[in-house]
């Protein structure tokens, strides 16, 4: 078994240590990924989106980089992929007909593709807060884009019914959906919270409940009747006419949930996470069910992380989307170039920390399990000084199983930028007591 750590802030240093073990060679079979319905391509980007065509018959994805990705019926029209954008795309939207769709940038700048038209953006303007999502009119003719603060801005023949951008919100505005009449819409807040202007009427909320995940987006009932909720966990909450089918809670958890779609030709809905799995749920689509070892093992470890650095007195650290899948493509790229660091360079050029960190890890064996490599990383002290490093908010874990069963895992650590610089180091933490030291049974 080999593990290495690795840390770099921005002012380029470097600090590194390597530990090297003995391991007896075994096989093992690598375990396919089992995916739901139609698959699209594996995404250039987190994707941030998706949209369902009228008939239900098929849908599209679009990635933060403006990707846009069709499955089943769905046509692809065209994608800003490739083309220098000012901000990330969060958002599209589909027309009446199908055979064409709008995408939304953070900063209110609109793209349009097949039959749909330009009817303006706010990409000029200064806005409050960044645009976290958008829904078109029943006529195709227009469209609103919504805010994190709740701010509407309305184009072409939508019409402004109200907005939260006077309130004091609990929690950001992270999605909406719009009415069959075009009168009226619903905002949902990272909580829950629901707001309904115009003839949008107010079906229930999770405002009020404990999540274990934020919300990440809604969509409304075929009728209007009603909207569906979904967590970044993949958990679904329905209100009013929307019928229950399941939820992505049990599916692999490699990534959040990060939209979901109805249609009205369909009876179910889509769920869409940002590594771009997508599942759907109807009467005759059961739950989906995490089978890909990898994505267990990356979740396992992540608890072990977090479960060490309680047991210390130390926050837990967020999940980040982006770390984890740069770290999953790492350990990938290991199984093909050997067993080395990644370019921590990279990681800071993003301009969202101002200090990373990397520990990897490889094994092969029929022994060696995700709690094989944590035990291991607790006991060098580069590695731990990085799982316990107060100077960190967030993490992301990738592993990858080889063919030749041999599991390959990255940490990626990051402090985000604003948090400005890193709290003096504490020296190096005692090894035990080691608050998981089971092995566990992740493994490849």
């Amino acid at each position: 078994m080999r593990i290495e750590a690795r840390r770099r802030a921005r002012t380029g240093r470097c600090a590194r240590r390597v530990l090297v073990a003995a391991l007896v060679a075994a096989t093992a079979s690598l375990a396919p990924i089992v995916a739901a319905g139609p698959a699209a391509a594996a995404p250039s980007a987190p994707v941030a989106g998706i949209a369902a065509t009228p008939s239900g018959t098929g849908y599209w994805q679009v990635s933060l980089d403006g990707n846009v990705y069709a499955a089943g019926t769905a046509r692809h029209r065209g994608s800003m992929h490739g083309t220098p954008l000012n901000q990330w795309v969060v958002g599209i939207a589909p027309t009446p007909t199908g055979n064409g769709y709008w995408l939304v940038g953070t900063d209110g700048g609109v793209f349009s593709f097949g039959d749909a038209r330009f009817h303006g953006s706010t990409g000029g303007m200064r806005l409050n807060r960044p645009v976290v999502g958008m829904a078109a009119t029943p006529t195709g003719d227009g469209y609103w884009l919504v805010a994190a603060d709740g701010g509407i801005f309305s184009f072409g023949d939508a019409r402004f019914h109200g907005s939260t951008g006077g309130m004091r919100l609990n929690q950001p505005i992270v999605g909406m959906a719009a009415t069959p009449t075009g009168d009226g819409y619903w905002l949902v807040a990272a909580d829950g919270g629901i707001f309904a202007f115009g003839d949008a009427r107010f079906y229930g909320s999770t405002g009020g409940l404990r999540l274990n995940q934020p919300i990440a987006g809604m969509a409304a009932a075929r009728d209007g009747r009603g909207y569906l909720l979904v967590a970044r966990d993949g958990g679904i909450f329905t209100f009013g006419s929307v019928e229950f089918f399941g939820s992505a809670a049990t599916a692999c958890p490699g990534a959040p949930a990060t939209s979901v779609t109805t249609a009205r030709g369909a009876r179910g809905y889509w769920i869409t996470f940002a590594d771009g799995r997508t599942y759907a749920f109807s009467p005759s689509s059961p739950p989906p069910v995490c089978t890909d070892r990898a994505l267990v093992a990356a979740r396992d470890l992540f608890e072990r992380l977090n479960d060490e650095r309680r047991a210390r007195g130390l926050a837990p650290l967020a999940w980040d989307d982006g770390l984890a899948m740069y770290a999953a493509g790492w350990s990938r790229t290991m199984a093909g170039s050997g067993f080395h660091h990644s370019n921590l360079g990279s990681l800071l050029s993003w301009g969202r920390f101002g200090l990373v960190g990397e520990n990897i890890a490889a094994g092969r064996g029929s022994t060696v399990r995700a709690g094989t490599l944590h035990v291991a990383w607790m006991r060098s002290d580069g590695h731990r000084e990085n799982m316990l490093s107060p100077a960190w908010d967030v993490a992301g874990i990738g592993v990858y199983c080889a063919p030749d069963g041999t599991m390959y895992a990255t940490t990626n650590f990051g402090r985000s930028l604003w948090l400005g610089s890193a709290p003096p180091g504490g020296g190096t933490p005692p090894v035990d007591p080691i608050a998981r030291a089971d092995p566990g049974t992740s493994s490849c």
